[in-house]
């Protein structure tokens, strides 16, 4: 099947050394949510071409999976684990299809599951669903967590309000769930294309309930200090006022993930945007 991500694999591979917030926010950010991962074993859903598959095993996990439905995406990720030899595997799957949890060398093998910008991307509910439930069938039986990046429910819809950190996000004006937009980046002399899906507070808490995960928090990003030092606080302030990303840690206790067949909540609207 192909992926929209088939066709930016050299744009993908390239944001994060041409795009500051990503080293500066969101990596530091996400890493310092995921935490201490000595010795522990990792998958790392919607991998792409391996950029966080990478420095989580470079940051001492004892074992990471990436799986990720482009397999464009995979065939680059597999020919750098290649000529680097990190020890990273990777998996050509859709982890939104609850099944891909239950593969023999993903079922109740890992600590952490990681996520970076793939619930976005789940356009119906049952998909959104069906990341999470991957995500727990992916876990021990004694249970773990599950750190997921997601597109902030509340994200400014100005138009110029991410632009001078180099993206543009746009999107219907409507309170339906999955409600289409549009993401456009500029990663040097490549652009990023790519259609999201917005999502609420409420319909991702509702997913990671329903996939087994009884404690959820959400965090906000901050700024390292070497990206302080080398932008200024004030080429910061309309990010981390309005991030256009937030971070999900999910805990999951022990026992077996429950049935992942998604539930059909209606009602639940977005809340209020910049």
């Amino acid at each position: 099947m192909e992926s929209q991500f088939d066709t930016v694999v050299s744009a993908y591979e390239h944001s994060m050394e041409e795009m500051p917030f990503r080293e500066h926010v969101e990596a530091w950010s996400f890493l310092n949510a995921v935490g201490d991962i000595t010795g522990r074993d990792v998958l790392d859903l919607g991998c792409g071409s391996g950029l966080y598959a990478r420095r989580l095993r470079r940051e001492g996990a004892a074992r990471v999976v990436g799986m990720d439905e482009s397999t464009a995406m995979v065939e680059h990720a597999r020919r750098r684990e290649e000529r680097e030899g990190l020890g990273v595997e990777y998996l050509a799957a859709d982890a939104a299809d609850p099944a891909a949890g239950d593969l023999p060398d993903v079922a109740g093998s890992f600590d952490v599951v990681t996520a970076v910008y793939v619930l976005p991307y789940a356009s119906s509910q049952e998909a959104l669903q069906g990341f999470c439930a991957t995500a727990r069938r992916a876990l021990r039986a004694t249970g773990g967590r599950f750190v997921a990046a997601v597109l902030n429910p509340e994200f400014s819809t100005d138009p110029q309000w991410y632009r001078g950190y180099g993206m543009l996000l746009s999107s219907q004006q409507s309170p339906a769930e999955g409600t289409p937009g549009h993401l456009r980046a500029w990663v040097g002399p490549e652009v990023l294309d790519l259609d999201f899906f917005r999502w609420s507070t409420a319909a991702h808490e509702e997913a990671f309930r329903a996939a087994g995960f009884d404690r959820i928090s959400w965090i906000r990003p901050t700024v390292s200090e070497e990206g302080r030092a080398r932008y200024g606080d004030a080429f910061w302030a309309n990010y981390l006022d309005c991030p256009h990303a937030l971070i999900i840690d999910a805990h999951a206790g022990p026992g077996a993930a429950p049935d992942s067949r998604p539930s059909t909540a209606e009602g639940t609207t977005a809340a209020p945007r910049k």
